[in-house]
């Protein structure tokens, strides 16, 4: 099973100067995500909706599940709010940098808008001392699995030619020319970028 018991992850909150935000819908708990991962290291077919392959993930995933997974899972099927339904984007701090010790917030800000335009389709201007002068803040909180999270993210206010990508700007480029999706590990599969007033987020988090 993926480990999602990150030790230090770094992400970005974006806001506009019309008091809107850019979040995260995630698709599917973290272990059906999972499961993408195992469909697409098998090599498997994608099919255009979960329905068609929910008896395979109940007939070879769902044993697999840990209890707080199986929690979710069930919370996902009835319809109901599952952990990090609406999330801000943030990725995990590498094996490779977590040993390079000290990092400069420049590199850890592009790994995060990397992971912010992945995510949630979305990208905007900044120069480096924008950088600089954006605000970053620490969240500590205990996961549905028991386990501490620790997520800082940089604080982009009155955002600067914020637009969605005319094709999701993934490491996974999977798309056809009818936008279809054919690659299991392709973000879009996982999560909807959302930009909404901020009102609504206070109310959905």
């Amino acid at each position: 099973m993926a480990n999602h018991k990150c030790s230090t992850s770094y992400g970005i909150v974006v806001k506009t100067a019309c008091k809107r935000i850019v979040v995260l819908r995630r698709k599917v708990p973290y272990c059906i995500q999972d499961f993408f991962h195992r469909m697409h290291k098998k090599k498997c077919q994608i099919p255009s909706q979960f329905s068609e392959m929910q008896y395979q993930f109940e007939d070879e995933w769902l044993a697999h599940l840990k209890e707080h997974e199986l929690v979710d899972c069930k919370r996902y099927l009835d319809g109901e709010i599952f952990e990090d339904l609406y999330d801000f984007p943030h990725g995990q701090l590498g094996r490779s940098n977590k040993q390079k010790g000290d990092i400069s917030n420049i590199s850890l800000f592009y790994a995060a808008y990397r992971e912010c335009q992945e995510e949630t389709g979305f990208h905007f201007t900044f120069t480096q001392t924008d950088i600089e002068q954006y605000p970053l803040v620490f969240l500590h909180y205990k996961g549905l699995d028991g386990s501490l999270y620790k997520h800082n993210y940089f604080i982009v206010n009155n955002v600067k030619g914020l637009r969605r990508h005319t094709y999701f700007n993934s490491f996974s480029k999977s798309s056809t020319a009818q936008e279809q999706i054919t690659n299991w590990m392709d973000d879009r599969l996982i999560y909807q970028g959302l930009m909404i007033p901020i009102e609504v987020a206070y109310k959905i988090f």
